[in-house]
C-alpha cells in the first residue's frame, strides 16, 4: 500500500538545504519602470519552512481563569514542515492565499491568513500579500502545523519589510509562540507562552496517523469531563538533569512520555486504541503528540526507525519518516 501519493517507503520530502543553493540574500528585488522612469512596484518573496514538532509528553496541569487549560510539555522540531512563498508588492493591497498539498482553507479561517492580516494590523504595512502554502504536515494532527504556518509568515513579512511587528503568538494559537521562539527543543508550560529552552536528545521517528479526527476543543473538553478519575497527575522529567542529551542505549528516551490525553482518547475512540498497540510492537519509546491523531516512535538510530517505517507503512494510510531538527529558509529576489 502505497501511504500517501508520490510517497515510497524510505524516500522523505525534504532534502536539507539544498533548496537555499544560490538564493539571493533577503531584500534583493525586481521592479518595473513607469513611463517616467520611476520605479512603482516592487515585489519582495521569500521561501520559507515551517517545521512540525512533536509533544515529548503532555500534562494537563489545570484551567486558568482565563478558560484555557495550563500545560507542561517538551515541544521538539522535526524534519517534516510545510512550505510557504511569501511575496509583497509594494502596489496593490489585500492578502491572497493559495494552497496545494494536504487540502487547507484559501480563506480567512487559514491561520496563515490571519497572521499576515495582524502583522498588517500591528505594523500598519501597506501593499499586496500573496502566499503560497504548500502542506506536508497533517491538520488536525498535534503537530502544530497551522501554527508553525502562522509564525512562518510573521518572520517571513518581517525580514521582508524590515519591521518589527512585536506579535508575541498568543493572538493566533498556544503552539505559535514557541514557532515564534527559534528554539529547536523547548520546555513549555501555561497556555504555551512560558518557553524554557532545554537540551535532549537527538532522535530518529516515525509518524503514524491513527485515521481518527479528533479536535483540540473536542479533546479537551473530553479531558475535562474525565480529569477527576485520571491519577497520572506527575510532572515531567526534572530538566536540569535531563540537558546533559544523552540517550543511552538499551534505555528509554529520557524524557517522560506521558500524555494526558491518551487514555481518555483511547476510551472514546478505536484508532487511538489500536495505533497504541501497533506501536507498542516496536518496543521503543513511544507517545500520542497533542491531542492527535498523530503518534510517534522514537529511535536512537535511522536503521532502527526505517525497520519500523516499513513494518507500519502497510498498516496505516500516512506514514512520515524523520528525525528532530528543522530546515531553514532561502530567499529569492
Amino acid at each position: 500500500m502505497q501511504c500517501r501519493p508520490g510517497w515510497k517507503p524510505g524516500q522523505n520530502t525534504y532534502q536539507g538545504r539544498a533548496s537555499e543553493a544560490g538564493s539571493h540574500p533577503v531584500g534583493c528585488y525586481s521592479g518595473h519602470n513607469t513611463l517616467q522612469g520611476f520605479f512603482t512596484a516592487v515585489k519582495r518573496s521569500l521561501k520559507i519552512h515551517a517545521p512540525a514538532k512533536i509533544n515529548l509528553g503532555l500534562l494537563i496541569t489545570g484551567i486558568r481563569s482565563d478558560g484555557f487549560h495550563s500545560i507542561e510539555s517538551v515541544f521538539s522540531l522535526i524534519t517534516l514542515s510545510d512550505e510557504l512563498t511569501v511575496e509583497l508588492e509594494t502596489e496593490g493591497t489585500g492578502t491572497t492565499l493559495h494552497c496545494s498539498g494536504i487540502p487547507s482553507p484559501e480563506n480567512q479561517s487559514n491561520l496563515v491568513w490571519k497572521a499576515a492580516e495582524l502583522f498588517r494590523e500591528r505594523t500598519g504595512l501597506k501593499g499586496q500579500i500573496t502566499i503560497s502554502l504548500h502542506k506536508n504536515i497533517p491538520s488536525p494532527g498535534g503537530l502544530g502545523g497551522g501554527s508553525s504556518d502562522a509564525a512562518a509568515v510573521i518572520k517571513a513579512l518581517g525580514r521582508l519589510s524590515a519591521t518589527e511587528s512585536g506579535i508575541t503568538g498568543e493572538e493566533l494559537g498556544s503552539d505559535v509562540p514557541f514557532f515564534l521562539s527559534g528554539l529547536g527543543t523547548a520546555l513549555v508550560k501555561g497556555r504555551g507562552e512560558n518557553i524554557q529552552s532545554i537540551n535532549i536528545p537527538a532522535f530518529h521517528s516515525v509518524l503514524v496517523d491513527c485515521g481518527e479526527n479528533i479536535p483540540t476543543p473536542e479533546a479537551y473538553r473530553l479531558w475535562d469531563e474525565e480529569q477527576e478519575h485520571l491519577t497520572n497527575q506527575g510532572r515531567i522529567n526534572n530538566y536540569t538533569a535531563l540537558n546533559c542529551g544523552v540517550w543511552h542505549e538499551g534505555k528509554p528516551f529520557p524524557v517522560n512520555l506521558d500524555n494526558h490525553f491518551l487514555p481518555v482518547l483511547a476510551r472514546r475512540f478505536p484508532g487511538v486504541k489500536r495505533a497504541v498497540e501497533e506501536l507498542g510492537k516496536t518496543g521503543t519509546s513511544r507517545g500520542l503528540s497533542g491531542s492527535g491523531p498523530v503518534f510517534f516512535a522514537l529511535f536512537r538510530t535511522e536503521s532502527a526507525a526505517k525497520e519500523a517505517e516499513e513494518h507500519l507503512c502497510g498498516k496505516y494510510p500516512w506514514v512520515f519518516r524523520c528525525r528532530s531538527g528543522h530546515i531553514g529558509a532561502s530567499s529569492n529576489g
